[in-house]
């Protein structure tokens, strides 16, 4: 549910109130997604927030990912996560975001079938249907990085 198209189920998280901080910054690569699904897989494993991992985990990997597609290889990600009493926040920052050129293809030429690119907005979609709330924000780690955060309680 997007914040701004629906009302939220429950208040957000206070963070403040007995938030525990995660933090992981993993460079821009192929191997990022799975990086940050095992960092959240293991901080929820043994937690109250267990009944979350699933979700936590699959909305991490399309928020990794499509920071991964947006970023250069030098720059890198950085994932935090807030854990409180009912929920947890997940923010997916990227370094530098700056989208990498698409190969050059002759004019008369159809592209060939790129399904990173057919299924580009299919993270967002995710994230919209599965989390309680859910955002993006610019982040100062320059002129055109973002952070795509979102939030999940336990009760809904």
């Amino acid at each position: 549910m997007h914040p701004h198209s629906a009302a939220v189920a429950r208040s957000p998280i206070r963070f403040s109130a007995g938030a525990r901080p995660f933090l992981l910054t993993a460079p821009s690569e192929p191997t990022s997604p799975k990086i940050a699904r095992d960092f959240v897989r293991a901080v929820l494993r043994s937690s109250p927030l267990t009944p979350l991992l699933d979700t936590a985990v699959l909305l991490t990997s399309e928020a990794v990912t499509s920071s991964h597609l947006r970023t250069p290889r030098s720059a890198d990600i950085l994932l935090r996560l807030l854990t409180a009493g009912h929920g947890l926040r997940i923010s997916v920052h990227d370094g530098a975001a700056v989208r990498r050129p698409p190969p050059a293809v002759p004019s008369q030429a159809r592209p060939p079938y790129d399904p990173v690119a057919e299924d580009a907005d299919h993270g967002l979609w995710l994230t919209g249907e599965l989390a309680d709330d859910w955002g993006t924000t610019p982040y100062a780690g320059g002129p055109r990085s973002a952070s795509l955060w979102f939030e999940l309680y336990t009760v809904r």
